[in-house]
Formats: structure tokens, C-alpha cells, sequence
């Protein structure tokens, strides 16, 4: 065999060898690429869903970003933001608590659940109680809301005393869509990609209020 053909079996096993690794690295990447949804191993992990709601009230309608950080059962955070990026509130949810600085006109309150606690958040009075069971996946009793629910008995449908109409669609696992309708109110919230929470938990689910704005004791 000439030095010729040496070189070109040489050149051919060297590219035979290279394109053999690309591909291995590229499917080891593939297959180790961690998911967008997950099920968190415990309540002790806190998880980060990105969610996306059209609020109509009355004739106006707002699109805006939910970014919700959960601590199962424990602590809600929500961090809710205009068309290009504009800040419009901090919300923080625990058990039978709610905080919540509104950024556009300086307000900072804090109190007990009630069913007028969110007016200021959405300009509707949306019990918090709810959102807390939504968020949660926790069922939807006494409530005073009368439900109808799927063969895995998960809410698909209620309503509330005052013709409130809350209505859930189940899509990939951990995608939802739910739907609050409410005289002119209508708010259709899609949730998304879901994943572990990298930040502190202790800084997250903390809310003090912000330099210069107005304190508000809710009763």
C-alpha cells in the first residue's frame, strides 16, 4: 500500500472517530437536559411556574406575567408584570395571610384573608382563598362554591354564591388553564413551564415594604 492511500484510510477513521463523538455528545446532551415540569420530590421544594393571565375588566384588557414561586402549602409569591416588563405588584400568600406592594401607586398593605383583600391586585374582589387552592391543587370546599369535578377528582367547574364561574382545562401534565368569570370581569390564566426554585427561599418568600410607600393595615 502507497503512502498515498495511508493517509486517505488515515483521514477517513479520523473523521469516522470525530463524527462518532459529535453524535454521542449530542445525544448524552439530549438525554440529560432536564425537563421544563416536574413533580417536586417533597413540600419542602420550592418550585417556580411561569404563567401568563388576560384580565378583562369592565372594557379594558390587560395581558400580563404571573411568575409564581411555591412553597407547597406554605408560601406564595407572585410576581406580576406588565406589557414590557413594568412591576405591578409583589404579592406574598401564606396559609391565612396576605401581603402585597403595589408599585404603581405606592402601596404597601398587609392583613388577614377576606374577600375584598385583592380588589387593589386585579380591581375585582377575587377571594385569596381561592388562588391559594388553585396554585396549590388543593380541593375547592367550603368555600361556599358548588363543584363539579373529573374521574381523578379534580375541580372542573364551580360556582360561587354571587354567580362567580371558575373553570379549569387540563392540558400536558402540569399545564392548566383556568378561567374566573365574574359579571365584567374575566380572567383566563394559563400555566406553563414549571421548574425547582434556585433562589433563596428565605429572601423569596419574604415581603417588607418598600422604601417610601404607603402602609395599608388590611381588617
Amino acid at each position: 500500500m502507497n503512502k498515498e492511500n495511508v493517509t486517505e484510510k488515515f483521514i477517513f477513521i479520523l473523521s469516522a472517530l470525530v463524527s462518532f463523538t459529535f453524535v454521542s455528545l449530542l445525544l448524552f446532551g439530549c438525554a440529560s437536559s432536564p425537563s421544563k415540569s416536574f413533580q417536586p420530590q417533597s413540600e419542602s421544594d420550592a418550585i417556580l411556574i411561569q404563567t401568563k393571565a388576560q384580565i378583562k375588566n369592565n372594557d379594558e384588557t390587560n395581558t400580563v406575567k404571573i411568575e409564581i414561586a411555591l412553597l407547597p402549602k406554605k408560601a406564595i409569591r407572585l410576581e406580576i408584570t406588565a406589557t414590557l416588563g413594568v412591576s405591578v405588584a409583589s404579592v406574598l400568600m401564606r396559609p391565612t395571610a396576605i401581603s402585597y406592594a403595589l408599585h404603581s401607586t405606592k402601596q404597601f398593605a398587609t392583613g388577614p384573608f377576606n374577600e375584598k383583600t385583592l380588589y387593589p391586585v386585579f380591581k375585582k374582589n377575587i377571594d385569596p382563598r381561592i388562588l391559594w387552592r388553585i396554585i396549590n391543587n388543593q380541593p375547592m370546599g367550603n368555600l361556599n362554591l358548588k363543584c363539579d369535578a373529573d374521574n381523578e377528582l379534580k375541580p372542573i367547574k364551580c360556582v360561587s354564591d354571587d354567580g362567580t364561574t371558575i373553570k379549569w382545562t387540563y392540558e400536558a401534565p402540569f399545564h392548566k388553564k383556568i378561567e374566573i368569570i365574574s359579571n365584567r370581569f374575566e380572567m383566563r390564566w394559563v400555566f406553563r413551564d414549571q421548574s425547582l426554585l434556585s433562589e433563596s427561599q428565605n429572601k423569596t418568600f419574604v415581603l417588607n415594604k418598600p422604601e417610601n410607600y404607603q402602609e395599608i393595615i388590611i381588617k
